[in-house]
């Protein structure tokens, strides 16, 4: 499920590099050919959203006497893509050259003032239509020369003596964004001195940066840091000393920057400096909180929030104190984080444990009324990809739960966070619970933490409202751990599908394949065995299932003639399959999927195979990805598919609500595609994301269900080398699942002992409860038709979730106001059962 979604800056021009001197400042083995010296040289310019989007010219650049800056407005503005570019179009004055032939690399120059790192896009096109695409990293407050190998152009099939664009893409943000290009130039060899145009590049990104007010801020803080750690201990003088040396390197930042002009490499470790000061202050300032809390204690103990990361190493964590509250109605789950901070020397064997659990009464309460359960949260080194849209950090990610580490080292720089779950089973008593957790250290005196647990009087529903058709996979689990046994294969699905049931995803094949579907031809594509039907019936109970994957792939798009006898195949195999199911007595919870994304000459395939399904099999639903937005209104197909999946950032709410009104279904699906400002579940989204696409989200927008393509996307190629998160709390397991994107198709992971959970899955599930816990306002709501007007007045405004979500694009990632939303939503519940 890949689409890439470019948009970016257009180059192109109509004379060749035949007569063109070399411009100022230009390295003898290199043309400039646009450093936008005039004017004229923005003739032809569009953007791709005017009404926030600008292109302009700066007094600054990389290279002559000015360069161009483009702003991109917000991700939330009506009609914008999740990138924007500027366009540069054929024949005008902005681009000189369109015959590249001859040389050896194009090149160009890119700055900006973001503080965050994240990645653009890079695209060239020729006359032809043929096409070559690269990432490109924006840094931080840096300095990108962007050069491609013409070889690569050719490879691709680009014309190089023909050029009719360059498209360069920045991802939008929240707020909006600034960059900087300059000095397009040919190149004669490669690589070659680049040191002018970095050194130009260090003066502008000295004077749009802001230096002076970020490091006056840290000096700032750091006085207010100094004067808050004590002086009386060896640990106390241990944090002043931390202190004291950031002080020191802040101190002679700002001597560096008042000194005046630097060359590309003094402003590169400069602003490095500026960067790890900037994460240090804030990280520094957790564990000195953490230690006025507990001034006798020899190390750090703080709590986070769920629906937040936090990262061990570098970057600072918002702390919920130092003895956090859940909240949770009966039959649900909920999460809070711990995190143990050394000060400032390396702690060993650290350890956590449930202690004690009691009840409203204050006794022990029973397990069957509130478990409680805690284990370190693991990290894997990620890079973030072009996919993400959004700035996040690259390095040791938090996600997988580590249930199989009983004792883990902390580093002294680090910090390490442990999940505590909590379930309250339906019949548990209403009321306040303490959950008492015991953390040790060698060498160290033990300390405790007090979680409170608010069990709400009222039950969710077990069973999840909304549906789900997820991709899982047995044949990439049994690689995984090299299971070649068939009774040890079934007791190893089995498992898997438990842990998906428990964490509300019903067990299904959207691809209904005995190998791996991720590797072309390593399957054969036949009915789900009736066998497996009945067991996830008597075990999970049975919402619907997959009978039988109709691949488009199997038609040939050219010969139309040729498709009746694949369609013939597929209504035998669903003969057979169908009859085994009437006997089973599942065949009503059957359905079948196809075509998935399918284009072009496709969508007179799928109709011709959907209407001989309906011929044979009337009330056998059909569900599709294919691309049609007005969900079989333009294509024919209305009448003919059930349930309409499409992607998230196609899901239109006018087309689906007249899709459900003539009785069909309208789903949506995320993918590669779907990043920011869309949710999304990748390693280092905020986990907050993947709570509000299933919870809050999905029920504004009327959604009956969740489509997605995999759940253990763990590729042999990709892990060979460490197939299993079995071995330290860093693990070496690669968390890339798709392409170079972690976590697209990947939910959890394959544990030592079998699946093992990720702050990803936990946060999903609250979200599948989430939208129980607004199923149950409606019902509520419905059984109540008396309750006060002002009561039902603010429960209607609540199952909009407006609090929290107005779209697809636009919802809040902050987890106290979506606490603070739950609470309401539970209040009302409470009010109307009252």
């Amino acid at each position: 499920m890949l689409r890439r979604l470019v948009t970016g800056l257009m180059v192109a021009g109509s004379l060749t590099l035949t007569g063109v001197a070399l411009p100022q400042n230009a390295s003898a083995s290199t043309t400039v050919f646009q450093d936008f010296e005039t004017n004229a040289d923005l003739n032809g310019i569009s953007v791709s959203l005017p009404e926030v989007d600008s292109a302009v010219r700066v007094p600054y650049g990389t290279h002559g006497e000015s360069g161009l800056r483009f702003t991109v407005g917000p991700a939330d503005t009506p009609g914008a893509t999740a990138s924007s570019g500027v366009t540069l179009h054929t024949g005008t004055p902005s681009l000189p050259v369109t015959d590249w032939s001859g040389h050896v690399a194009v090149g160009f120059d890119f700055f900006t003032n973001l503080p965050y790192d994240t990645v653009g896009r890079v695209t060239v096109r020729d006359t032809k239509g043929k096409a070559w695409g690269a990432d490109y990293t924006i840094h931080a407050r840096g300095w990108t020369p962007f050069n491609a190998r013409l070889s690569s152009l050719t490879a691709a099939g680009v014309d190089v003596r023909s050029i009719s664009y360059i498209g360069i893409s920045i991802p939008r943000a929240d707020a909006p964004v600034t960059g900087f290009y300059d000095a397009f130039r040919l190149a004669d060899e490669y690589p070659y001195d680049q040191s002018s145009y970095s050194n130009r590049a260090a003066s502008a990104l000295l004077e749009v940066c802001g230096f002076s007010r970020i490091l006056t801020d840290l000096a700032g803080r750091l006085d207010g840091l100094e004067r808050q750690v004590g002086r009386s201990n060896a640990i106390d003088l241990r944090l002043r000393a931390l202190v004291n040396n950031q002080q020191a390197d802040v101190a002679g930042l700002r001597d560096t920057l008042r000194a005046g002009r630097m060359d590309g490499d003094a402003y590169a470790a400069f602003n490095a400096a500026v960067t790890a000061a900037q994460r240090a202050v804030p990280r520094l300032t957790n564990t000195i909180d953490a230690r006025a809390a507990a001034p006798q204690s020899d190390f750090g103990l703080a709590s986070a929030d769920s629906m937040a990361l936090v990262y061990p190493k570098d970057l600072a964590f918002t702390s919920t104190g130092s003895a956090p509250v859940v909240r949770l109605a009966k039959g649900e789950y909920e999460s809070a984080q711990a995190v143990v901070l050394p000060y400032a020397e390396e702690l060993h064997g650290v350890q956590a444990q449930v202690s004690s659990v009691r009840g409203p009464d204050g006794k022990p309460a029973s397990d069957s009324d509130l478990q409680a359960t805690i284990a370190p949260v693991g990290s894997l080194d990620t890079t973030p990809s072009s996919a993400y849209r959004r700035p996040v950090y690259k390095g040791w990610t938090p996600d997988p739960i580590r249930d199989d580490l009983t004792t883990v080292d902390v580093a002294a720089t680090d910090v390490q966070p442990y999940w505590i779950r909590v379930h309250a089973s339906d019949a548990a008593p209403t009321g306040t619970y303490s959950i008492t957790l015991r953390f040790s250290a060698d060498g160290r005196a033990a300390r405790t933490m007090t979680v409170t647990a608010k069990v709400w009087a009222f039950a969710i529903p077990d069973q999840p409202k909304l549906l789900t058709s997820f991709q899982y996979t047995p044949r990439i689990t049994n690689e995984a751990y090299g299971v070649t046994d068939p009774a040890q294969q079934e007791q190893l699905r089995n498992e898997y599908w438990s842990f998906l049931n428990d964490y509300k995803i019903k067990p299904d094949q959207i691809y209904t394949v005995d190998g791996n579907p991720a590797i072309p031809g390593d399957f054969r594509i036949r009915p789900t065995p009736v066998e497996d039907v009945v067991y996830i019936r008597d075990h999970y109970g049975l919402r619907h299932f997959n009978a039988l994957y109709l691949n488009s792939g199997l038609l040939d798009r050219n010969k139309p003639e040729t498709w009746q006898a694949q369609i013939d195949t597929w209504l035998d195999q669903l003969d057979t399959a169908m009859a085994s199911y009437r006997a089973a007595g599942v065949d009503q919870n059957a359905y079948v999927y196809g075509f998935d994304e399918a284009t072009g000459p496709m969508l007179q395939a799928a109709k011709q195979t959907f209407a001989a399904i309906k011929a044979r099999f009337p009330d056998l639903p059909i569900m599709t990805t294919l691309r049609d937005n007005s969900m079989g209104v333009d294509t024919g197909l209305a009448g003919l598919v059930d349930i309409w999946v499409p992607q998230q950032d196609l899901y239109n709410q006018a087309v689906a609500e007249r899709t459900r009104a003539r009785g069909d279904q309208a789903w949506w699906y995320p993918d590669i595609a779907t990043g920011h400002p869309l949710p999304n579940w990748f390693n280092g989204f905020p986990p907050i994301d993947a709570r509000m696409l299933m919870g809050p989200m999905s029920y504004q927008a009327g959604v009956e269900g969740v489509l997605y393509y995999a759940t253990n996307r763990w590729l042999p190629d990709q892990h060979a080398a460490q197939p299993l998160v079995d071995d330290g709390i860093f693990s070496r397991f690669n968390p890339v699942t798709f392409g170079t994107t972690a976590g697209d198709g990947s939910l959890f992971y394959p544990g030592p002992h079998g699946p093992m959970a990720s702050i990803r899955i936990e946060n999903f599930r609250d979200g599948m409860e989430d939208y129980n816990l607004l199923w149950t306002l409606r019902q509520e709501l419905t059984e109540h038709p008396d309750a006060p007007d002002g009561l039902r007045q603010r429960a209607e405004e609540l199952l909009t979730a407006r609090d929290v979500v107005t779209s697809a694009r636009k919802f809040t990632e902050d987890p106290e106001k979506y606490r603070d939303w739950r609470l309401q939503v539970a209040g009302v519940i409470t009010q109307l059962e009252a």
